[in-house]
């Protein structure tokens, strides 16, 4: 069956099984990967209790839906926000949510990233990016994820990276060089947990989240490419561009693919990525759902 952006008249449970009937105790796994525009209220600041309140209740909603058992989430407010959106969801926990500051103003950023799961959370925390640029902003959240009756794990990364924002051709460049000093700050966490954390018990590695760039040709960093030479595999590389624009766009700027999900690991079996079409009341970027198979 081709790729499709998913409608109301075809669930997203059964998309996301077309190729794979989902059983935990098969260690198969729902991912999702979602930006959820300034969770709750879908503002940068001041939305009411009113807003907040409804937009809650619309990704409820769609979580709902969606019904992933390992949730990756940008654009969140807090551990309380977070929490309280996946509490629709039996069995899925917080993992981490992060707990990054505004460097400028000295207070929490209202863009926090987060990790949901309903398999056994081994080890879980956030870490922000080393200062090796100016201006580096955020970091990862990240979650050891065990697998069923086994000591192998699964590493799971939430990301968002620095976005266009910029006002001339160099600040752009500076966000090009940010987006891939964060790439190599994320493989030498990736390496140092294969290596001295899990050694020979890591069954695979998951990066998830809004990358804010593409292997369309539209910026001059080198995410993508990076994260391929690395030995990911991009489950939207088969996936035509119309069928994968995850950010709906804006008055200025076309809809384009930001949100992303990368695999790593012999044991990982997977198909194409498939868009999550939600309403503009839930978020200005549409969810990426994939199904994974860890092999024994």
């Amino acid at each position: 069956m081709p790729m499709t952006i998913l409608t109301k008249h075809f669930t997203i449970m059964s998309l996301l099984t077309l190729m794979l009937t989902v059983s935990l105790a098969a260690t198969e796994i729902r991912v999702v990967a979602w930006n959820i525009e300034w969770f709750p209220g879908q503002q940068f600041r001041g939305a009411t209790p009113e807003e907040e309140r409804a937009q809650m209740a619309v990704v409820q909603e769609e979580l709902k839906h969606m019904n992933p058992d390992v949730l990756l989430a940008s654009e969140i407010r807090d551990w309380r926000s977070f929490s309280e959106a996946i509490s629709v969801i039996p069995e899925l926990e917080v993992a981490n949510v992060s707990h990054f500051v505004d460097r400028d103003e000295g207070i929490l950023w209202r863009q926090q990233l987060a990790i949901g799961s309903r398999l056994p959370i081994i080890a879980a925390y956030a870490e922000p990016f080393q200062q090796t640029l100016t201006a580096m902003v955020r970091g990862f959240s990240f979650a050891a994820i065990a697998l069923p009756d086994s000591d192998d794990v699964v590493l799971f990364y939430a990301v968002h990276l620095k976005s266009n924002r910029s006002w001339n051709e160099q600040q752009a460049a500076v966000n090009f060089r940010i987006r891939d000093e964060s790439i190599v700050q994320i493989l030498q966490h990736v390496d140092q947990m294969e290596r001295l954390m899990w050694r020979g018990r890591v069954a695979g590695v998951v990066i998830g989240g809004d990358i804010n760039t593409n292997e369309d040709g539209q910026f001059d960093d080198r995410v993508v490419e990076m994260l391929v030479d690395a030995g990911f595999r991009n489950s939207w590389a088969n996936v035509p561009r119309e069928k994968r624009l995850s950010w709906r766009g804006s008055d200025r700027f076309e809809a384009t693919t930001f949100d992303y999900i990368f695999t790593r690991g012999d044991r990982l079996r997977h198909g194409d990525a498939i868009l999550i079409e939600v309403p503009e009341e839930a978020s200005d970027h549409h969810a990426v759902g994939l199904v994974i198979t860890v092999e024994d």
